[in-house]
Formats: C-alpha cells, structure tokens, sequence
C-alpha cells in the first residue's frame, strides 16, 4: 500500500495541470465570460489544495522511510484533513463551474484519501503493538518478582510460570527503544506453519536434539536443571534442500515457544549504529517473551569470520550478537535459543561457533529415509506404485538432495498430463492415469542431483572437527 501511494504521487509529478498557463495563452486571443471565469477560479482554488496534500503525504512517506512512525501519522492526518477540505469545495460547485481539469484533480484526491486512510489504519495498528510492548517491558522492570506473572498477557498459552527476578527484568528493558522493538515485533512467526515432526522424514539425530532443547525444557523444567540445563545455542549445516528450515518449522509448530524467523534483512539498517540496536533489541524481546527461539536462516550472511579489511558497520553487529549471547548483560537463567541454518559452516566466525554449541549434520537422505521420503510426496495422488517400486527408484537416487526428490516426483506427476495432449482442456481429473515406476525413470533424465561429491566431502570433512554428531 505504501508503494502504491509513492506512486501515485510520483506519477502526479509527470503531469500538467496548470489552468493558469492555458488562462493566460487563451486570455489574448478572447474575452472570457463569468461562467468561464467561474470555471478559472475553482481550477485554482482546487489545485491549492491538491499542492498542499501533496506536501504533507510526501512528508509522510519520508518518515516512513525513516521510521518515524508518529511523524507520518502526523503527517497522513493534516493530509487528510486537506484533502476532505478539498473534496467538500468540489462537492459544494455548481455544476457550471466543473471543468474537466477540476474533474481530474477532484478524481486523484479522492483516491489520496482512500490510500491516507488505508496508511493510517497500518501504521495506527503498529502504534497500538509498540505501546503494548513498551507497557509490557515497563512492567517488567518495575513490578516485583511475585508479581511479573500479570504481566505476561503474550504467554498466556504457556502451561507453567516462568520465575525470574527483577533484576533480569532491568537488564533486559533498560535502554530500548520502543520503535525498534515494533520491528523485531514483526519478525515473531504469528501463525503455524502446520509442519510437524512426522512430516520430516529421517534427521532422528536432529530432530531429538531439538527435543531436548526446546520442547522437553519448556514442558519439564523441574527436570533440566543444573548439568541438564539445555544448551543455548544450535548450528543445523549440510548441502541445501535437505530439511534445515523444516526443523525451524517444526519447532515453531510444535512448541509453546515465541518464534523469531531472522534474516540479514530483519538486522541491517542505512543508519549508522542501527544495526547493533536492534540486535540488542531482539534479545531484549526475546527475554521479555520468553521462552523464545530465534531462527537465523543462512546466518553465514551476518556472522562471517570478522576480518580487518570488514566494514565497521557488520563488526559491531556481530561483536553486539556475541556480548548479547552469553556476555556480562546476559543470564544463564534466561530460556532463549538461539538456531541457525547454513550451507558454509566454514565461513561462520570462531567466536559464534564456540557459543552454537550443538552443531548438527544434516546430510542426503539415506536409503531407508529416501522410500519414506517418496511415500511421503505421492500420498494422495493416484500411483501404481509397489514397495519394490519404491526401493527401485529409491536405489536410483542415491545422491539425491530431499528437495531433489520432490522436483523428481513433480515432474514425474507431470507426465501424465503431457500424454494427454489437446485432451488436457475437457479430460475429467480422474481419467488422468496414475503415476507408474516407467515416469520416474522418464523424470530422473531431467532431474540431476544438484550436490557434487567434492561438496559432500567439504561437509563430512568439516563435521569431524566440529561437528556434535
């Protein structure tokens, strides 16, 4: 909405729409009669308050930009007060005095005033979710031990209080800024991704990793204590397309956790200073909302190896995330995990590896998850398929990324379409015949692994030094 808005106020920019130039070109040529002069002075007195919206949602949008968010509501609201000004003078013409100039100038107004108050209600909404976060970390720092449970109103779904003491509560608010925690807000997953744990096929290794660290502690935490306390930090690494952001779905799925889904987007800013702020910032949240994961997708982007030759900029940022981690400001009470997701474990920094300390290969599916994997992707489709079929194509696959294996299975399914021809458009769906054991053949001249063996080396050489499987 936003964009649409900047374009219609670039795309007004492009146009002429000066009556006062057509008056005066005109005025030498003939005399002009009342209605005429009528039609002259509405034209300009219009178009004044055409300039002036125009000003004010150009404003708007600069603070948008900024993310100034009460500067633009400020802003949108004197916009729409001009612009309801405007189209009440249109309204109150007589009809002698509309001209085709007033007309169009009448017809993007009222478009301005929709868009005005489709902003407002946006921003209005983002206004109401950054004070409820400010009131919650305020409460937090005040309030006594015995009375932070009436405060957490965002974990009510929780089954068990979480104890803490207030002097957590003061180190995790002090210094936030409230429009900073509106955009790590953003980045909390709001809604089930509907993965489950049987949904994946094989990662045993992985998948009971993520039970202890996660799921169990947050259901028995009179059990993960002390020496079982779980650890705080999980590196998944392998080749791509093997079920690193399903495990991160998964756990979204199946706990009672807040999930925060971070990309090098969600940190990075064009002011200078910003980037480690909001870092801070989202731990900050993430301890106010506790228990909580943060999922880094492709964290190689943000925490490379630090280097002298780096911009200054992204080595603060990650000197922020290793202080927030497990730094003087930290707290080993706190139940925040920390997932990341990488195909270049190799290029992540030392100092970030030590503090991932559960590192999980997450490798090409096997044999026997390659057949689970395949019964998976073809049930509810139409197949004659046999359990010897299935360990067939399985055999075939060796070398087979989980995503290879889906594409493998889509164009198989495509097949039988294709053999159809001009019949595709009046064919009914249950005429289309079933997939047989021959498609798949078909389909893997097309569909090629896409992981070398050097790459598969890379990875099993860089799980033996430091790999927890």
């Amino acid at each position: 909405m936003w964009a649409k808005l900047s374009s219609l106020i670039l795309s007004s920019k492009g146009e002429t729409m000066n009556p006062q130039v057509e008056y005066e070109r005109c005025s030498s040529q003939r005399s002009f009669t009342p209605i005429e002069i009528g039609k002259q002075r509405a034209e300009q007195k219009i178009k004044g308050y055409f300039s002036l919206a125009k000003v004010e949602i150009d404003k708007a949008l600069r603070a948008e930009e900024d993310v100034l968010t009460s500067e633009a509501v400020k802003h949108y609201k004197a916009a729409r007060m001009v612009l309801e000004e405007g189209l009440s003078v249109c309204r109150s013409l007589p009809g002698m005095h509309m001209s085709d100039i007033t007309s169009l100038y009448n017809e993007k107004m009222l478009k301005w005033s929709n868009e005005v108050n489709q902003r407002l209600q946006v921003l209005s909404h983002h206004e109401v979710q950054a004070r409820v976060l400010s009131a919650n970390l305020t409460a937090r720092s005040s309030a006594k031990p015995r009375q932070l449970s009436k405060f957490r109103s965002f974990s009510a779904s929780r089954s068990s209080d979480l104890e803490t003491s207030s002097e957590r509560g003061v180190s995790s608010t002090k210094g936030i800024d409230t429009k900073l925690a509106a955009i790590i807000e953003n980045e909390i997953l709001d809604r089930s991704p509907a993965v489950s744990w049987d949904s994946i096929a094989g990662l045993e290794k992985a998948k009971q990793t993520l039970m202890e660290m996660v799921i169990l502690p947050i259901k028995r935490r009179d059990l993960f204590v002390g020496l079982r306390k779980p650890a705080r930090g999980l590196l998944l690494f392998g080749p791509p397309g093997n079920g690193k952001t399903m495990l991160a779905k998964a756990v979204a799925s199946e706990s009672s956790a807040t999930f925060f889904c971070i990309s090098a987007s969600s940190l990075t800013s064009k002011w200078v200073g910003e980037g480690e702020k909001l870092m801070r910032t989202l731990f900050a949240v993430a301890r106010a909302r506790q228990p909580s994961v943060i999922f880094i997708d492709e964290i190689d982007s943000i925490m490379s190896t630090r280097s002298s030759n780096e911009h200054d900029a992204s080595r603060r940022l990650k000197s922020e995330f290793l202080v927030q981690f497990d730094g003087v400001m930290s707290n080993e009470d706190d139940h925040v995990v920390v997932m990341g997701a990488t195909n270049r474990p190799e290029e992540i920094d030392d100092a970030v590896r030590r503090r991932l300390v559960k590192r999980i290969y997450v490798p090409l599916p096997g044999f026997s998850t390659r057949v689970d994997l395949l019964r998976k992707l073809i049930k509810g489709n139409s197949y004659s398929l046999s359990q010897g079929d299935l360990e067939d194509i399985a055999q075939l696959t060796d070398g087979y990324s989980g995503s290879d294996i889906r594409a493998l299975c889509q164009e198989a399914a495509m097949i039988p379409i294709r053999e159809l021809g001009s019949r595709v458009n009046t064919v009914k769906a249950d005429q289309v015949r079933s997939l047989k054991y021959t498609d798949f053949e078909q389909a893997m001249r097309s569909i090629r692994p896409s992981i070398s063996k050097s790459q598969l080396q890379h990875f099993e050489r860089w799980n033996e030094s430091f790999g927890s499987n």
